[in-house]
């Protein structure tokens, strides 16, 4: 089987994603007459809004939806290390980490000097509560090969692994938020059971000070934070579905940043904005397109391969996307990330046709639609109605495919329909309800080497949690395993 072509179709990174908005200085007030006296009115800070897609329910870390409820989730709470700019893991709850010659022992040592958001002091008993948490509760998927997990003192932590794990510390250590044992002790560890508990008390910059079910998020500074209290006092992150509505707001000054990415028709003009900043990096949005290889004729690698052949994908990023982006190589990653593999995407609808014809599929009636299994080769492709970006790309496929001979029209639909198709209650399931879908994966997945195993594992339980396809590919499983626990990195490479 070709592992190649097991693979989903990666289309682009959306480069440009956040925009900023810098708020006008004040006009200053009238000067005051010698028979005044002076009198100086310190003004009441206003809070900044920020303005996210969707309500994230609770933010906790057992909890968040997407990669902005991450985001939200990281302003209260912290992981034992952050990841800098560069994607590099650095000290946070954690001074340090040390592994052991074989691989398998982590000696972790915590600061001393925490406090929880209610005064609580923040121990070593956290450490070893939350990860047992998540990983029950199936949030945390690179805890999973943990062996043992022991406090060792008020500020020590070893942790035994199953088998060597190269990215434990960037993936591991670096991945997830620490709570608070003496708030979460009585909540079972199942995700599905949590959605109600809010949480609220953590170690981060901002404590949760009010949620708004469906219209916003309020959060109050820390002033106890160890790394210094935050610059802004309140940040209200606000629900703005529409993508135009939302840049409309920033341009109004009513909002002071979008959490979400830019449309690209509005990247040159936020571009020209003195006001606005946009930001860029490998490590935000990008687009998949997916098969659903749990049912025929997507369970064919043969296919799919000539799904694949039959995209351009350069021509996806000029058109969609304006050139803010670039195509993905066959490997998933950003080609700039140091552990990209850059075979690039090959547009061959020729090569497609014979691959096709091939599977059997084949247009008998010469109506310029192949029939399978006796029927027209007739599918959808499931979008987001409020994203422009698939909206215009799921058009473009659909054309493309009809080149080919498949046919194939667009639903689109509002994103939380979509998900109940795709990824019912952010479950991986064995046999997802869609043909074909546009989806996508937020910044996390490009700074995580192991992510594609997740993407395609046959166990759905635990390792394939982002399996959205439907795949069981044993073969690919197992390769996929080795490159996890391989300490070589060369060999982790081939």
């Amino acid at each position: 089987m070709s592992h190649r072509s097991s693979l989903v179709l990666c289309v682009a990174l959306l480069l440009a994603l956040t925009a900023v908005g810098c708020a006008p200085a004040p006009a200053p007030g009238p000067p005051a007459t010698p028979t005044q006296p002076i009198v100086i009115a310190t003004p009441t800070p206003k809070p900044l809004v920020v303005l996210i897609d969707n309500d994230e329910g609770p933010i906790t870390p057992a909890n968040f939806n997407t990669f902005i409820g991450y985001w939200l989730t990281g302003w209260i709470y912290d992981p034992l290390f952050a990841r800098s700019p560069d994607l590099k893991p650095i000290p946070a709850l954690a001074k340090k980490a040390e592994q052991s010659d074989d691989g398998l022992t982590w000696t972790i040592t915590l600061r001393d000097d925490v406090k929880w958001h209610d005064g609580q002091p923040f121990t070593a008993k956290d450490v070893v509560f939350s990860y047992k948490f998540l990983a029950d509760a199936g949030r945390a998927q690179a805890l999973s090969i943990i062996d043992t997990i022991e406090a060792d003192g008020d500020h020590g932590v070893k942790i035994k692994l199953k088998s060597p794990s190269p990215f434990f510390l960037e993936e591991a250590l670096a991945g997830f938020f620490i709570m608070p044992e003496h708030i979460w002790k009585d909540q079972k560890p199942v995700s599905g059971e949590l959605n109600q508990f809010q949480g609220k008390i953590g170690t981060g910059p901002y404590k949760l000070a009010e949620v708004v079910p469906g219209e916003s998020y309020t959060f109050e500074a820390n002033p106890d934070y160890f790394r210094g209290k935050p610059q802004v006092d309140t940040v209200i992150a606000k629900i703005v579905k529409d993508r135009t509505q939302q840049f409309n707001q920033l341009r109004s000054g009513s909002a002071s940043a979008v959490l979400s990415s830019v449309l690209p028709a509005l990247v040159g003009e936020l571009s020209t904005n003195p006001d606005i900043k946009l930001s860029q990096g490998s490590d935000f949005f990008n687009y998949v397109f997916y098969m659903n290889a749990s049912r025929s004729p997507w369970n064919d690698p043969e296919v799919r391969k000539a799904v694949s052949l039959a995209i351009d994908s350069k021509s996806l990023v000029d058109t969609v996307l304006l050139g803010q982006g670039v195509p993905l190589p066959a490997s998933y990653y950003h080609p700039d990330l140091p552990w990209a593999t850059n075979i690039p995407h090959v547009f061959d609808p020729e090569e497609a046709k014979s691959l096709l014809d091939q599977a059997g599929m084949r247009d008998s009636d010469g109506d310029g639609i192949r029939e399978f299994e006796g029927k027209p080769a007739q599918y959808e492709i499931l979008c987001d109605a409020n994203n422009a970006v698939e909206v215009r790309s799921s058009e473009l496929i659909a054309g493309w495919l009809k080149d080919v001979g498949i046919g194939a029209k667009q639903r689109c639909m509002d994103i939380d329909t979509e998900v109940t198709y795709i990824w019912p209650n952010f479950v991986a399931v064995p046999e997802p309800d869609y043909d074909l879908a546009i989806w996508g994966w937020s910044s996390g997945p490009q700074f995580q080497r192991g992510f594609l195993r997740f993407m395609t594992h046959h166990d759905l339980e635990t390792v394939g949690w982002a399996n959205l396809t439907g795949m069981s590919d044993p073969e690919l499983d197992k390769l996929e395993d080795e490159y996890v626990t391989n300490p070589d990195p060369r060999d982790r490479q081939s």
